[in-house]
């Protein structure tokens, strides 16, 4: 029985994480082809449409987008509808945390976690590592923040969430490793992957 358990989670080691993966990509894929497929059904007709065109579309449309976004004059209008429409509350609360969270891997270099560094609560007799997401706070009322002092989110393990502490900036130690790697850490436990499991 040993053997045959052994065998099983090696199984599950490979077959799950890969499962996974393309079930999530196509997930993706499927509602964007079925976002504007459709419509390009409708416009040209069954027999002329190309499965496929849906995602087209949708990553062309991304990227217009992303164009008017980065021009002054439409940027500016499009900036002016998005702040009216966070004054409303409910779509306010889902849509800036959103954004927030597509800012950190959309390649905004001001607002992506770029260091991975370890915090020591020494109070608590512990250390632990974490993501330093802001060093600037000059956009908040003064004497918020006190001076010196950065935001580091430390994740959890198992992806049960996370916590951002400001905190002095001495009490951290910036460590010389990619912040995917980092995250994988905390995620896992610290848990060492076996080079054999395969």
């Amino acid at each position: 029985m040993g053997l045959i358990n052994r065998l099983f989670w090696k199984g599950i080691i490979v077959v799950l994480p890969v499962t996974l993966t393309i079930y999530l990509v196509l997930v993706i894929l499927n509602k964007a082809e079925s976002l504007f497929g459709n419509f390009i059904k409708g416009l040209i007709g069954a027999h002329y449409y190309i499965p496929g065109l849906g995602i087209l579309v949708t990553v062309v449309l991304m990227i217009v987008v992303g164009i008017l976004v980065s021009n002054f004059i439409t940027g500016s209008v499009i900036r002016f509808f998005i702040f009216q429409f966070e004054k409303v509350p409910f779509f306010k609360a889902i849509y800036s945390p959103l954004r927030d969270l597509m800012s950190l891997f959309g390649g905004n270099a001001q607002n992506q976690m770029k260091k991975v560094v370890m915090v020591d609560f020494e109070k608590l007799g512990f250390r632990t590592i974490g993501l330093v997401t802001r060093e600037e706070f000059d956009d908040l009322p003064s004497n918020t923040v006190a001076n010196d002092t950065i935001a580091v989110y430390i994740p959890m393990s198992y992806m049960l969430g996370g916590f951002t502490a400001i905190m002095p900036r001495s009490a951290v130690v910036e460590v010389d490793i990619p912040v995917e790697r980092a995250i994988k850490l905390a995620i896992t436990g610290w848990i060492r992957a076996d080079k054999n499991a395969l």
